[in-house]
């Protein structure tokens, strides 16, 4: 996310040259080769008129992913099942596109050692999906799906999100597809599913 400061009003066609520098790189070598000096020098600008507009490489990051994927709104399938799959395979794209693949080893360096990075990851990405999530769950509520009472927001993100990234960042692993997202749609579905209240031998 941008740093705004008070002065006279950026420039649009500045901000967009950078975007579509970091881009370029992110898409490219990735991450590792996303440096001020080499951004500025593509589109003919200074430092300064970086650092007016963003903190650190990791922030212009951020803008460029969220530009690309946002957040959007929670799908209406009509079924949390159906719903849960729409959300993962939206993820399962996203982690699988060049652009969050090649970067996010760099990224979650930066979110683990920048504060503001990881508050600016925390409350503008993963909180907002999360009250997707939220949001498409009290609507399987409201329609009357079968939902425990005690259900966990941050597990059921976890068992969604878990696999997702253990096959994107872990060498060797299965590749992101498709019945990938239904698998762990249906996971999450389970552990939303009052069924699970049940025990062995139980009524």
């Amino acid at each position: 996310m941008s740093n705004r400061r008070m002065g006279r009003p950026m420039d649009p066609e500045i901000q967009n040259a950078l975007l579509a520098a970091a881009e370029a790189v992110m898409v490219g070598p990735g991450f590792s080769q996303l440096t001020v000096d080499g951004l500025v020098r593509s589109i003919g600008s200074t430092r300064p008129t970086f650092y007016r507009r963003y903190l650190s490489v990791a922030h212009i990051a951020f803008d460029v992913i969220a530009s690309k994927f946002g957040t959007g709104e929670p799908p209406s399938t009509g079924s949390l099942l159906g719903d849960l799959e729409t959300l993962q395979r939206a993820d399962i794209a996203m982690f699988s596109s060049d652009l969050f693949r090649k970067n996010l080893p760099g990224l979650l360096e930066s979110i683990r050692t920048d504060d503001a990075i990881r508050q600016l990851y925390g409350d503008a990405f993963v909180a907002r999906r999360r009250e997707n999530l939220g949001r498409v769950i009290e609507a399987a509520i409201e329609r009357g799906e079968q939902i425990r009472a005690d259900w966990d927001l941050d597990l059921v993100s976890d068992v969604l999100v878990g696999p997702i990234l253990a096959r994107t960042l872990l060498p060797g692993t299965a590749v992101l597809d498709d019945d990938l997202a239904c698998v762990t749609a249906r996971v999450a579905y389970g552990v939303l599913s009052e069924r699970r209240d049940r025990r062995p031998g139980g009524s």
